[in-house]
């Protein structure tokens, strides 16, 4: 039996946001944007750097091409801090409209106030913890590089672009876009939890949260495997995820996205020398 459709609050013509989710979009903008601007700071050119983007030993090269050392001193530490930043710098436009809204539907219930800095806290503490598995990632990154084979790198890189491809076109990708965008779920669904007190609004936050991690971890596994700290491969990667969970026909992107990212994938695969093109 499929599930039923989860409902999407029709936006009212003509209304004003109130001050305080004024106040609140600008702080996460403000926030954002030290994010952006930390990232600008500490990212080296070895971190910018990843295996579908010229990442291989010192000294190596496949078909004329430069190569890039990819940063292999990075602490777990240092990687959890810095993936944070990205996180806050990433996702916080993105998720600021759902959390805007559900925080007004929650007003009109309720009254109660200050429930979208708690929602945004459980959201960020989400990603936070997926930094972990990022991790694991970023070294399992790390080992291909280190190997020696800059095609074989490539190539793995190509397998993340190719799962993440396949995943973008499957039943759960769009079940966690479906919920990761629609406020009014969020509401009918825990509205009582995000009233009964911040520890409530914020395990509300960390399922929200989790849903928008289901709808993006491959978008991410694929910004590590193109350059964690590239400027402009946030800035792909962060617009991909705005216009998925902003933009009203916002869910109609995901097939063709994946659609390209397959292909990309099998021409990586057939002909690892073009990764330089991406860079």
């Amino acid at each position: 039996m499929r599930a039923p459709p989860v409902p999407v609050p029709r936006r009212r013509t003509g209304a004003r946001p109130a001050p305080h989710e004024l106040v609140f979009v600008g702080v996460l903008v403000v926030l954002s944007a030290i994010a952006w601007l930390a990232v600008h700071h500490l990212a080296t050119p070895d971190m910018r750097a990843g295996i579908l983007t010229g990442a291989a030993r010192p000294g190596d090269s496949m078909d004329g091409m430069d190569a890039m050392p990819m940063d292999r001193s990075m602490g777990a530490g240092l990687f959890l801090g810095t993936w944070l930043v990205m996180m806050a710098a990433m996702m916080l436009p993105a998720v600021a409209p759902v959390i805007v809204r559900i925080d007004r539907l929650v007003r009109r219930r309720d009254g109660t106030s200050m429930t979208a800095y708690t929602l945004a806290a459980g959201y960020l503490l989400v990603w936070a913890a997926a930094g972990a598995a990022a991790y694991g990632l970023f070294l399992a990154f790390q080992s291909a590089v280190t190997a020696g084979d800059s095609a074989a790198a490539v190539r793995t890189g190509a397998a993340v672009l190719l799962l993440a491809g396949v995943y973008q076109l499957t039943p759960l990708k769009r079940a966690c876009l479906r919920l990761c965008r629609s406020p009014l779920a969020v509401v009918v669904r825990h509205g009582e939890r995000i009233t009964a007190g911040p520890p409530g609004a914020l395990l509300v936050g960390v399922r929200h949260g989790a849903f928008c991690l289901g709808c993006c971890w491959a978008l991410m596994a694929v910004l590590l495997a193109a350059g964690m700290m590239s400027l402009v491969w946030m800035g792909v990667i962060a617009a991909v995820i705005l216009v998925e969970k902003v933009w009203r026909h916002g869910e109609r992107v995901s097939r063709p996205l994946g659609a390209v990212m397959i292909a990309l994938g099998l021409v990586l695969l057939a002909a690892p020398g073009l990764a330089p093109t991406l860079t």
